[in-house]
């Protein structure tokens, strides 16, 4: 559409997204952190807090009629992110990385675990199958916007998050 700016992102770290609500009740729910292959692909989260500066700049910018890319400023793989998960979330959980993917399976067992509709999780999953960096026109940097590091963006969302609800793993 002429008049509208889309914004493309990968995964968005709030206390919100599904997504990471998701990858966070793996990580507190797991013993053991199966990795399958996809760990190795890398991806540029995004502070949930960026995004809404992001989508407010483009109220008031000339940019009209593009797609950006709005992708964090840390490019991390998948294993690196849930790993620094863990980490923020003081939980020592060993990781065991496999060399198979088995999605569909793994979607549904992995749903079980979160507690999570496995309609959702299954196409997340077969999202990280390979690299999903930004690619193109910089939406920070066209619009003005300073990004919050991972680690930075992941501390925001698990205390937001303790806010209305205990975390298991903290």
């Amino acid at each position: 559409m002429p008049d509208s700016i889309a914004l493309r992102a990968s995964i968005v770290i709030g206390e919100r997204s599904r997504s990471f609500r998701f990858l966070v009740r793996l990580v507190e729910r797991l013993p053991v952190l199966a990795l399958p292959a996809w760990h190795r692909f890398r991806t540029q989260p995004i502070d949930a807090r960026d995004i809404t500066e992001l989508l407010a700049a483009c109220a008031t910018t000339e940019l009209s009629g593009r797609a950006l890319d709005a992708g964090g400023p840390d490019i991390l793989t998948y294993g690196e992110m849930i790993t620094e998960i863990a980490e923020l979330l003081l939980v020592n959980r060993p990781s065991v990385r496999l060399g198979v993917s088995a999605t569909p399976v793994a979607a549904r067992i992995a749903a079980a675990v979160a507690r999570e509709d496995p309609e959702l999780v299954l196409p997340l999953m077969e999202g990280l199958q390979w690299d999903l960096l930004a690619d193109g026109d910089d939406a920070a940097e066209l619009l003005g916007v300073e990004l919050h590091p991972f680690t930075a963006a992941v501390e925001h969302a698990l205390g937001e998050w303790e806010e209305t609800e205990p975390l298991r793993a903290r």
